[in-house]
């Protein structure tokens, strides 16, 4: 790994993960009630299910996509715009794969139904979370080493 690029701290990963999730959760238990035709608490419950899933593997994602960054002496906030495309791909195809089993049983729905929410869900959420940690990387910027001798922070 290239000792010459910080990466983000583990609580900032924890804001990260949980400021994502939140929006998710918002925007997503709404639309999945009306067209299940579910009660909101069954939707949001089945929804704080799959986001504490998905906490969990963003945090072991992430840690890991930054790793690899650095490793290639890539600064993981600077990603280029095929690395932020490849990261949000990946991490939703992981959720994909971990979440179809509870959605079938939750939802009590066939298979290819899960697997067609889920898409249409992943496409809508690759979108959010590309948008999301591009903001995220401009609010919250990973100071580099040397950064501050050369623009004089204090």
């Amino acid at each position: 790994m290239n000792k010459n690029v910080a990466i983000r701290s583990k609580w900032d990963r924890v804001r990260y993960s949980l400021l994502l999730e939140a929006t998710l959760i918002a925007l997503i238990v709404p639309a999945v009630s009306i067209i299940f035709d579910r009660p909101v608490t069954d939707s949001g419950a089945l929804a704080i299910i799959l986001c504490v899933k998905a906490l969990i593997i963003s945090m072991i994602y992430n840690y890991l996509y930054d790793r690899m960054d650095a490793h290639f002496g890539r600064i993981p906030t600077e990603r280029s715009l095929p690395g932020r495309i490849a990261h949000a791909l990946g991490f939703e195809l992981v959720l994909t794969a971990t979440s179809l089993p509870i959605i079938v049983w939750w939802l009590d729905i066939p298979w290819l139904q899960a697997l067609v929410m889920d898409v249409v869900l992943m496409a809508w959420v690759v979108v959010h979370t590309f948008f999301f940690t591009l903001a995220y990387d401009r609010l919250f910027p990973v100071l580099q080493p040397g950064l501050c001798e050369k623009i004089g922070c204090d």
